[in-house]
């Protein structure tokens, strides 16, 4: 059966990577890359794909607050239900290592004149381009919509005077040699990826799967978000007593403006335990949901064995 997978493209960027991570690159994959966040929601929406792979967040840079934002647009409608149920739901996540590589077909450093990457990397590349051998050369830097489009540009460049920062897998796809590899500050750099889908897609299996020190990390995540009366004393306090009381950990919170009223946060919430699973996950949203405007359980799904080492 062929399995169809919207993902932020194009071919070669760090989703790209994050879409062969979760479901490998054999002929019963189809790949469909979109020009934008939006557009994968989309295509998740219509059912023209199976699955759809986005940015959530980064290690370095945090939220990816273009996914934040459409989470809260599809999901939190205008109307004053406690429950919004979504069409989709987030049905398993990726962690990809973040390892950038200085590609050009300059037959020397000296003839580089021009740099191009995606906005978001330089700032996890300033040491490199801050060293004597690059900052003498004083690149002409350029942002590119991803960075495979940065890769694409220097292979057209038939000057040969231009260089980009992207992936291994950019170089691959575009045949250019690496002249620097794993130029990035943080050696820990990690983005987090969300898969978007009706049904839980099988899990890659961990290399360590045999572990049984390993067995002690298998365990799910709840990601859920809801509003609140923001002008009510304590409302957030008291949102959050609901899994204090059903003893349920959190592992993150997050907010983005509602949009609906100035100044009322749409919260983000990931806990750990299975909604379909777990009854104390159950109760504590249901007691939650007595204290919300909205409340819209975006999923519950394994936690991926690269959390702990992508």
């Amino acid at each position: 059966m062929t399995i169809k997978v919207a993902f932020l493209g194009p071919e070669g960027t760090y989703t790209h990577q994050a879409v062969i991570q979760q479901f490998g690159n054999s002929g019963d994959i189809e790949i469909y890359p979109q020009s934008s966040i939006s557009s994968c929601f989309e295509a998740i929406d219509s059912k023209k794909v199976d699955y759809a792979i986005v940015p959530f967040e980064n290690s370095t840079n945090g939220q990816v607050v273009f996914t934040y934002d459409l989470l809260r647009d599809w999901f939190i409608s205008d109307s004053s239900a406690k429950y919004n149920d979504p069409k989709f739901k987030i049905v398993a996540e990726q962690y990809v290592a973040i390892h950038h590589y200085f590609l050009s077909n300059a037959k020397s450093l000296a003839d580089i004149t021009t740099l191009y990457s995606h906005p978001q990397v330089w700032g996890q590349v300033s040491k490199f381009l801050s060293e004597e051998e690059i900052s003498k050369l004083k690149l002409k830097k350029f942002d590119t919509s991803s960075t495979s489009k940065a890769a694409e540009n220097v292979y057209n460049d038939q000057s040969n005077t231009s260089a980009c920062i992207c992936s291994k897998m950019s170089s691959d796809l575009y045949n250019l040699p690496v002249l620097y590899e794993k130029v990035e500050d943080n050696p820990n750099n990690t983005t987090r990826f969300l898969v978007l889908g009706y049904e839980k897609p099988l899990s890659p299996l961990s290399p360590i799967a045999s572990s049984s020190s390993d067995s002690v990390k298998n365990h799910s995540i709840t990601s859920i978000m809801f509003t609140l009366h923001h002008d009510d004393p304590g409302a957030l306090c008291s949102a959050l007593d609901s899994f204090r009381e059903f003893q349920i950990k959190m592992t993150s919170i997050n907010s983005r403006p509602s949009h609906r009223e100035q100044w009322q946060y749409v919260f983000f919430i990931e806990l750990i335990g299975d909604m379909d699973n777990d009854l104390n996950i159950k109760q504590s949203i249901d007691s939650l949901s007595k204290k919300c405007v909205d409340l819209v359980v975006l999923g519950s799904f394994e936690r991926s064995w690269r959390y702990w080492g992508a």
